[in-house]
């Protein structure tokens, strides 16, 4: 390998010191010359974290320690044996990482030197140890959303009479997950406010229809699996409310409340969906009571048992009423 593929005619080797030195200091990296004998010749840039004595020769054990000395040493020996880089790393108790390179050649004479090579890798191993913690979340949040999926599935196939329903129900259920993780992973994994989420679901079926369904109280930041169920309610609500309610023809207004509760010293969310229903346009053809939904397992089951709350769920002449009622923070529930 030649040592420099090009340099100025002019420029005398022996000055390309400089431009060498600053371009380590600039990789935060240290260059150590040693002779066979591991005499130090040279250091460059040494690590704040190490220091030479400057009325003393340094060495190994000197400047880095008896420990990372005796294994400096060993690697210094295989070096030689092999003529291969020998890669070592070091990790102190300060939490700092620093990679040492050493290499053995042949020096001016003909005698064997050894180049040791410190870089400090702390931060390359910081950002490593944060994308695996994150590699973890995703993993643990892919794991969550396939059981959400599984038990849609699930719940969806047993209240189901024919495949072409068991079909177009689980598509509007996935199609209300997948909006609903957009707005969590939009937010970078914190969750969604639920004002959003509600708009969200409503602009799916009910284009230029935000009058229609109304938000009231406070629009709290929901967790991402409140997020995701929440969402999956707003969707079984709407479709019933399309499919059977009266609120599109008549004109009438849909409102959705959520606001803080505290009970026993614990602080908890209430949702509130109250749907109005004209009794003249929505009744059973046999009885005269209103159409029994689809979907209430989802609502009644599903849904309060992944947020751990409770919900009600009902249709009177007059009016749909849904509550759900679960703790702020569902980690902390019983």
């Amino acid at each position: 390998m030649r040592r420099f593929l090009w340099y100025a005619k002019d420029l005398n080797e022996g000055e390309l010191g400089p431009f060498f030195i600053t371009a380590l200091l600039d990789m935060n990296a240290s260059l150590i010359l040693q002779d066979h004998d591991h005499r130090y010749l040279c250091v460059t840039g040494l690590p704040d974290v190490w220091r030479l004595k400057s009325d003393e020769a340094p060495d190994d054990d000197m400047v880095f320690g008896a420990e990372i000395g005796g294994r400096l040493g060993e690697s210094k020996a295989r070096a030689l044996e092999t003529r291969q880089t020998e890669i070592l790393e070091v990790t102190l108790e300060s939490g700092g990482v620093f990679e040492f390179r050493v290499l053995a050649f042949t020096g001016p004479g003909g005698q064997m030197q050894f180049i040791t090579t410190i870089i400090d890798r702390s931060e390359d191993r910081r950002r490593e140890r944060v994308l695996q913690s994150l590699l973890r979340d995703v993993s643990h949040r892919s794991k969550n959303l396939l059981a959400i999926i599984q038990s849609i599935v699930t719940q969806t196939s047993q209240y189901t009479d024919s495949i072409e329903a068991y079909v177009q129900k689980l598509r509007g259920r996935i199609f209300s997950l997948s909006r609903s993780q957009d707005l969590v992973t939009d937010s970078g994994w914190r969750g969604a406010f639920a004002r959003e989420l509600l708009e969200q679901q409503v602009s799916a079926y009910i284009p230029n229809g935000q009058q229609l369904v109304t938000f009231e109280g406070e629009n709290l930041l929901l967790s991402p699996n409140v997020t995701m169920h929440l969402g999956l309610a707003f969707h079984e609500l709407l479709i019933n409310a399309i499919n059977f309610g009266s609120f599109l023809p008549a004109g009438q207004t849909i409102v959705v409340s959520i606001s803080m509760q505290e009970k026993d010293g614990r602080d908890f969310v209430s949702v509130s969906w109250r749907e109005p229903l004209d009794a003249g346009l929505r009744k059973s053809q046999d009885s005269g009571l209103p159409v029994r939904r689809l979907g209430t397992a989802i609502l009644e089951r599903v849904v309060p048992a992944s947020v751990n709350g409770r919900a009600e769920y009902s249709v009177s002449q007059s009016e749909v009423r849904y509550g759900l009622i679960f703790p702020a923070d569902p980690r902390k529930a019983a």
